[in-house]
C-alpha cells in the first residue's frame, strides 16, 4: 500500500509539472507551427524595413517599403539630408511619413580620423551613424499589426571610392494587434523583440538598374509572443529569426530551425 501511495503521488507531481509547461510556454500544444510561420511573417516585414533603412544609408523609408524590386531610388548613393537641421555633431531630420509609416531619425557622419561631419562626402565621409524609430500600422496580405521599431546601426567602408559597405548594430521593436486571417479565422499575437544585424554587406549601386540587396550577412530577431486569441490565449512562447543575405531580393530566413524564403521587396515569408 505505501509503494501505491508514493506511485500515485509522483504521478500527481508529474502531472502539475506537465500542465504548467503548457499554460506557461504552451510548447507542447497543437498551434506551434502556425505561430512558427505568424512568426516568419512578422519578421519579414521587419527584415524588408532593416535593409530599405540600411540601404538609405540614412535611416529614411525608400522604395523597398513601396514594394518595389529596387532597394534605393536612383542617385540613392548618398544619404538624404534634406530638412535635416545639424547641431552638436548630429543632423536632426524632421518625421517623415510614407505608406502609413513615420519614420524619425539622427544621423552622424564620421571622417576615417572619427570626426564628425557637418556635410556628406563621397570621398572623406568613412561611416554613418544612424538612429531611427518607425511607427504605424501595415498590412501585408493575410498579415496586419501595429509596429513601432527602433534602430541604431552604423554603415562603414565609405571612404574613397568603394564597392561594397558594411552595417552592423542593434534594434527593438513591438509588434502589437499583430493578426493573420485564413480561412474566415484570425489568430492574433502581441511580439516583443530585439535584432542583431551582423556585418550586412550592401553593394553600391553602378546603376540605375542595380538593386542594391545585401550580398551577405545576417540578421537575428529574437522575439517574445504573447497568444491574444483563442483557446490558448495569454499563452507566451518565444522564437529566433535568422535572415542569411546573398544578394538576392529573396534568400532564404529561420524560425528556430525551420526555412522560409523571406522576399524583402514583398515582405512575405513563405515555408520552403
Amino acid at each position: 500500500m505505501q509503494h501505491t501511495r508514493l506511485f500515485l503521488a509522483g504521478l500527481l507531481v508529474l502531472g502539475a509539472a506537465c500542465s504548467s509547461d503548457n499554460t506557461t510556454t504552451g510548447s507542447n500544444t497543437s498551434d506551434d507551427a502556425a505561430i512558427t510561420s505568424d512568426v516568419a511573417s512578422a519578421a519579414a516585414d521587419g527584415f524588408a524595413e532593416d535593409v530599405d533603412m540600411m540601404g538609405g544609408m540614412d535611416g529614411g523609408i525608400g522604395n523597398a517599403l513601396s514594394g518595389s524590386d529596387n532597394l534605393v531610388s536612383p542617385g540613392g548613393n548618398r544619404p538624404s539630408l534634406t530638412g535635416c537641421s545639424f547641431a552638436g555633431g548630429s543632423f536632426t531630420c524632421p518625421p517623415v511619413t510614407k505608406n502609413g509609416l513615420t519614420v524619425t531619425r539622427t544621423i552622424t557622419l564620421f571622417d576615417a580620423t572619427g570626426a564628425t561631419q557637418s556635410e556628406y562626402d563621397s570621398l572623406t565621409t568613412a561611416s554613418i551613424h544612424v538612429v531611427a524609430d518607425l511607427a504605424g500600422d501595415v498590412t501585408r496580405g493575410p498579415w496586419a499589426a501595429t509596429v513601432a521599431r527602433h534602430r541604431d546601426f552604423t554603415i562603414t567602408g565609405l571612404a574613397g571610392t568603394e564597392t561594397t559597405r558594411t552595417a552592423n548594430g542593434t534594434g527593438n521593436e513591438t509588434v502589437s494587434k499583430s493578426r493573420v486571417t485564413q480561412n474566415d479565422s484570425t489568430r492574433s499575437y502581441d511580439i516583443t523583440g530585439s535584432s542583431l544585424i551582423h556585418d550586412v554587406v550592401f553593394p553600391v549601386r553602378a546603376s540605375d538598374g542595380d538593386n542594391g540587396w545585401p550580398l551577405s550577412g545576417t540578421i537575428t530577431r529574437n522575439l517574445t509572443i504573447t497568444l491574444t486569441s483563442g483557446p490558448h490565449a495569454g499563452r507566451t512562447t518565444t522564437r529566433t529569426v535568422v535572415i542569411t543575405f546573398n544578394g538576392d531580393s529573396a534568400p532564404t530566413g529561420t524560425v528556430d530551425g525551420t526555412s522560409f524564403t523571406m522576399n524583402l521587396a514583398a515582405h512575405t515569408a513563405t515555408k520552403r
